[in-house]
């Protein structure tokens, strides 16, 4: 293993050493994956401060703003805090909630031209803020002022560091202040909490918010209240004195609580150190999640970015918040939902990463949705409203969970009244008996949304990816069937795969379109040029004929656009759709183009493959994780939807599963890489199968598979490695 240890030693030793005079870091450290804040694409709202508990969101052009605040049960979105300083020595007020002013300019003209401030008359004065960045679980902001007033001066720099605890419901600032006067700086820092409702959603009672004192704010059911290390306080806020040329550091901390418990202490001396440990569980979690997977390393440092920041938004998405139904909830991204279709992108990362946590979370899907619920939230399942995926994707999570652990004892453990196994024959009954028309075709009705949500009708009924799913479904089925020692249950499925699979073919499948058509109640058909059409290319049951011509359609302008692919072709005039794009037109849903690109790399389609991942990398410029669901031609997420998706695991199963062509099978490892030009030379080590440890190593024209330290072999691309039991 000379040529990947000496690859592998050099690629730590340009990690671990400096450059230049500056250190550069691991994946492992929060360091990696900061950015500036100007270069990110996100507003406000979408830039989260996350630690596995709740987050909030820092605010641009504030030096102490944050805002969106859910720590649940506990919920503001609209809340809005920050820190504003009272100069004793001219008797004015310094703000620093430039944000909300601005907004309120540009929207409505109720403020003030925060272009004006600090020299119109009449302007309030602000602080002026400088540089901003942003890593995981912390935001650090720079500003300065600098005013005379009657040959009065006040000058001062701030800087801050705002995060969010692990083990409690707050938030903490470090400040610095920094006095550049000759004279001492005399403060008053008043805190500004501003919000006209704070929820919890354990009590009932009045949400509407009403100022208690100078340090709390707060509902009939949730209070805020700001606590600092300073010693000195008033009835307007918290006494400092700075002398000339002197620096000093306080802390604050914003705990949101239920009235009906203690109130925090204003002064606490501690704060530092909760805000220390909140730091070290940052980093020990990031550096648990980079040890757990295979470590990429390649030449194309957007791609090896690409890769790590589709672990960071997976490990976004990750509770352990004590008053969630699970101690490991695993969510959809900020919306408190764990739903198995956004989870099943990412199944394969989940296994890696955690087996027990995959499995919990299939467990709590058949405890919670029973056939009538998609949406389980922190506190149980809302609505009835059901997804038909549902089995689909819980037949995904199942099958990543057996390729990591060759667990199958899964099926027999129990949620609610029944064991694995027979929640997934209930699905199968559920399918064949509910949803079959005469024909024998999956028929999911007339509503749009039990398949993928679009505002356009005429994706439902007979919708052939619904049908091929189900077909995929019945032969997985078989196989666990036999796998349990069930031969009649086995012939049973495949018989009704068989059947199904012929009806499709049959009544679906357009030659002169290369596509598979909807079919409508009055014999009529339809082709929706959806991308969900694609999942097929990871069926077994298209003929050769079917799959290039799919394949085909996955071309410039058609379905390919500048980050990555359409969720609806732009020759579909009659669904695509801009604003509800993830799967209605003009943008992807996050783990679309990851998922697309693997099932093209197994379908032996690398060059289309890579195509699209390397359209999907681009967004690297302007995303530090991956939001649900960006516009295809331009880096922009809206606000309607989440800034981040567990889904973008996907982007990573593509790399590991389609790049490096690793295939996981219960006898067998096989290794069949492909390389491009544009990614050059590069690593995946620590690939785990069956508690055995190998790397790939991609270079020009050969690739070499190792096991621990020793060469298995080094071949042409083409063909294949494989390892047995």
């Amino acid at each position: 293993m000379k040529n990947l240890r000496l690859l592998t030693f050099l690629a730590i030793i340009s990690i671990a050493q400096y450059t230049f005079g500056q250190k550069t870091y691991t994946p492992a450290d929060p360091e990696y994956y900061a950015m500036d804040r100007e270069d990110i694409a996100f507003d406000d709202y979408q830039t989260l401060l996350i630690n596995y508990r709740g987050y909030v969101s820092p605010r641009q052009f504030s030096v102490t703003q944050f805002t969106n605040v859910q720590f649940l049960p506990i919920s503001a979105e609209m809340y809005n805090f920050n820190l504003n300083f009272y100069d004793k020595g001219t008797e004015r007020l310094i703000e620093d909630d430039v944000p909300v002013r601005w907004k309120s300019w540009i929207d409505d003209r109720k403020s003030f031209d925060p272009l004006g401030s600090n020299f119109r008359h009449n302007s309030p004065w602000v602080m002026v803020t400088q540089d901003e960045s942003w890593r995981p679980n912390l935001a650090h902001r720079k500003g300065t002022f600098h005013k005379e007033k009657e040959k009065k001066w006040v000058s001062f720099s701030a800087e801050s560091w705002t995060s969010v605890a692990y083990s409690d419901d707050e938030v903490f600032i470090k400040l610095k202040l920094s006095n550049r006067n000759s004279e001492d700086l005399n403060l008053t820092i008043i805190p500004n909490q501003v919000a006209e409702n704070i929820i919890n959603g354990l009590n009932e009672g009045d949400t509407k918010v009403k100022p208690i004192d100078a340090f709390t704010i707060g509902s009939e059911v949730a209070h805020a209240r700001v606590s600092s290390n300073i010693q000195t306080i008033s009835e307007k806020g918290f006494e400092v004195s700075i002398a000339p040329g002197e620096s000093v550091d306080y802390w604050f901390a914003v705990k949101f609580y239920d009235p009906d418990k203690e109130a925090p202490e204003i002064i606490q001396n501690d704060i530092k150190d909760r805000m220390d440990d909140a730091e070290k569980t940052t980093r020990e979690k990031l550096a648990w999640a980079y040890n757990q997977l295979p470590k990429f390393n390649s030449t194309n440092k957007n791609l090896e970015k690409y890769y790590y920041r589709c672990l960071l938004s997976v490990m976004m998405s990750r509770y352990e918040n004590p008053n969630f139904i699970t101690d490991i909830f695993w969510a959809v991204g900020t919306w408190p939902y764990t739903i198995s279709w956004d989870n099943s992108y990412s199944s394969d990362v989940l296994a890696m990463l955690e087996p027990e946590s995959l499995k919990g979370t299939l467990l709590t899907d058949f405890e919670h949705v029973k056939m009538k619920r998609t949406y389980v939230g922190w506190n149980g399942a809302n609505w009835d409203n059901l997804y038909i995926q549902e089995p689909f994707a819980l037949q995904v999570m199942i099958e990543a969970y057996l390729r990591h652990t060759n667990d199958y004892s899964i099926f027999e453990e129990t949620a609610s009244d029944a064991t694995v196994w027979e929640w997934m024959q209930r699905w199968v009954t559920e399918l064949q008996t509910n949803y079959t028309d005469d024909l024998g075709l999956i028929n999911v009705g007339y509503n749009t949304e039990k398949i993928i949500e679009i505002r356009t009708d005429g994706y439902n009924h007979v919708v052939p990816i619904t049908n091929a799913l189900t077909i995929d479904l019945l032969y997985q089925m078989a196989e666990w069937a036999t796998k349990k020692g069930d031969k009649k249950l086995s012939k049973k499925y495949t018989a009704d795969a068989d059947k199904l699979k012929g009806l499709v073919n049959k009544h679906l499948w357009n030659e002169k379109l290369g596509w598979f058509d909807n079919l409508y109640p009055d014999g009529t058909k339809g082709a929706i040029w959806t991308y969900h059409l694609f999942d097929l290319l990871d069926s077994d049951h298209l003929s050769p004929n079917q799959v290039v011509s799919l394949v085909g359609h996955l071309q410039e302008g058609e379905f390919f656009g500048k980050y990555g692919i359409y969720s609806i072709a732009r020759r579909d005039t009659v669904h695509w759709d801009l604003i509800d794009s993830d799967w209605g037109g003009g943008g992807q849903y996050a783990g679309m183009p990851g998922r697309i690109s693997r099932y093209l790399y197994q379908r032996g389609f690398a060059g289309k493959g890579w195509d699209l991942l390397n359209r999907h990398v681009r967004y690297m410029d302007h995303f530090p994780y991956l939001p649900q669901n960006p516009w295809t031609d331009k880096a922009e997420q809206d606000r309607s939807s989440m800034p981040v998706q567990i889904a973008a695991g996907a982007g990573l199963e593509a790399i590991v599963f389609g790049t490096f062509g690793i295939k996981m099978e219960e006898d067998k490892l096989t290794i069949k890489p492909y390389n491009h030009e544009d990614i050059g030379e590069a690593t995946l080590t620590d690939i785990v199968w069956k508690e055995r440890s190998f790397g790939v190593q991609l270079k020009q024209k050969t690739f070499s598979v190792y096991e621990g330290d020793k060469l298995l072999a080094t071949k042409f691309y083409g063909e294949s490695v494989i390892i047995n039991q």
